[in-house]
């Protein structure tokens, strides 16, 4: 069974809290309807992703869900990917501890190894997947200021290699 690499879009491929646009970065806008976004893009985060295609499922886990496919893969060269589609957000009460998307990917993995990127992701998450989730996993943290980089790829590279993801 191959590992899935579950994909954030704001953050890792879109590095939003940027002060300026990084070095291989190109802004985008994108208009549906009467809404609008600029986001920024790496086309070279679109050749690395086809190339993990080779060993992972790759599978949007944004809040752009479906959106991701229409709007945001088109831009990187990257096919339809399956989308995890969340549920409606309740009202947090307290404190967060980990990302709300947390509990949902354990579920919609359902036992399969995987890779997540996302920007939220901390400690709390890791436990959670920890507890929760029996199949390999690696919940890798992407700082929202830089996207994706070399290492980061490294990262998933390194890990599918490992045997971790068998």
């Amino acid at each position: 069974m191959r590992p899935l690499l579950l994909l954030d879009f704001d953050g890792p491929l879109n590095p939003y809290r940027a002060e300026e646009i990084p070095p291989g970065y190109v802004s985008h806008e994108i208009v549906e309807g009467e809404k609008s976004w600029v986001v920024l893009l790496n086309p070279q985060h679109g050749v690395e992703l086809n190339a993990l295609g080779a060993t992972f499922d790759l599978v949007w886990a944004t809040s752009w869900e479906h959106g991701a496919n229409r709007l945001l893969g088109p831009l990187l060269g990257l096919p339809e990917l399956p989308v995890i589609v969340w549920p409606p957000r309740e009202p947090v009460s307290g404190v967060r501890r980990g990302s709300w998307k947390t509990p949902y990917v354990a579920e919609w993995a359902a036992g399969r190894p995987f890779a997540w990127v996302d920007d939220e992701l901390n400690r709390y998450d890791r436990f959670y997947l920890d507890d929760a989730h029996q199949a390999a996993h690696l919940a890798h943290r992407v700082e929202p200021h830089l996207g994706l980089t070399a290492p980061d790829f490294a990262v998933l590279r390194a890990w599918a290699q490992s045997g971790s993801a068998a």
